[in-house]
């Protein structure tokens, strides 16, 4: 390997070299020369700190620990972090609002947070889709998806939430979502005993891939129930409160990052929740502010084949 490391070192010398004969010039300054030295130099050392660290790597365990923990910190972590405080603000709900429900924020499991519509900047965690629409919206989800469990925005596939095309859908993996429609009723009216929450108490959940495609399928077509309509999905209307029972099962989600593999929901809460949210605003701009409440939290079952 040491030979490797030299040979392509002389290498890169003499490639410098050919190319400056294969190009005269005039001659240049003291100035110049030591600049074109220096660039040189570093050239060469950054080159040899590459092959080191390739040789090293190779040879030693605990540098490959080292560059697992490199791709982690690099195109991992990136994926399921926390909102920063400049994209919170970007997208924060309007301060009328806040100010009007600030004493119903005050109690636990509440929040007000603004969705907009899905551009296709959804998958962001940095700049990822290059347009002046998604520069707007870095944080995961881009705004566009969220999730009651961590009360953060998030990727689509770990969200209990997504807004894309003026509906409400629930499309995360191993996720069985169901929305009901409850009407015009006060948000602090709401409880499990409310009209319309019995179906979402007592249903029951299966434990394996068949029943969740079939009850995927069901509430696709839409369950109707004592006059309520229970579906993976609904229209936003303003001024309307809805209820959703998100079921987060645990089990595995294998992905890989750069020949890395590990399970994605290591980096999420999977639990079992029933929430209450009201349409408080629609902007011009197709964005909806929701007031929510979590009414209860439980585990979920392990999702088995």
């Amino acid at each position: 390997m040491k030979k490797v490391y030299w040979a392509l070192l002389f290498g890169l010398f003499i490639s410098i070299l050919s190319a400056n004969a294969q190009n005269p010039t005039r001659t240049p300054t003291r100035a110049e020369e030591t600049l074109r030295v220096m660039r040189e130099r570093q050239t060469a050392n950054q080159e040899a700190a590459r092959l080191e660290n390739i040789t090293r790597a190779s040879e030693n365990p605990l540098d490959s620990s080292q560059a697992r923990w490199m791709v982690f910190e690099r195109s991992i972590e990136p994926l399921y972090r926390k909102p920063t405080k400049e994209e919170l603000k970007a997208i924060s709900p309007n301060a009328e609002d806040m100010k009007k429900y600030a004493d119903f924020l005050r109690q636990s499991d509440t929040g007000l947070i603004k969705l907009r519509v899905d551009a296709g900047c959804s998958e962001n965690t940095k700049i990822v889709v290059a347009t002046s629409e998604c520069s707007k919206y870095t944080m995961p989800g881009a705004g566009s998806s969220y999730s009651f469990r961590t009360e953060k925005y998030r990727l689509r596939r770990l969200a209990d939430i997504i807004y894309i095309d003026n509906n409400f859908q629930s499309a995360g993996v191993l996720l069985q979502g169901i929305f009901v429609k409850i009407g015009d009723v006060p948000l602090e009216k709401v409880d499990l005993q409310t009209k319309g929450l019995e179906f979402l108490v007592d249903f029951q959940p299966g434990n394996n891939y068949d029943e969740l495609r079939e009850s995927d399928k069901r509430f696709s077509e839409g369950v109707l129930n004592d006059g309520f309509r229970y579906r993976r999905g609904l229209s936003a209307i303003e001024n309307t409160t809805y209820a959703l029972r998100s079921i987060a099962y645990n089990g595995v989600n294998p992905r890989t990052a750069e020949g890395v593999s590990y399970n994605e929901f290591e980096f999420d809460k999977r639990r079992d929740i029933i929430v209450a949210f009201r349409v408080v605003r629609k902007d011009s701009d197709g964005s909806v502010t929701i007031l929510w409440k979590k009414l209860s939290e439980k585990k979920p079952s392990k999702m088995t084949p």
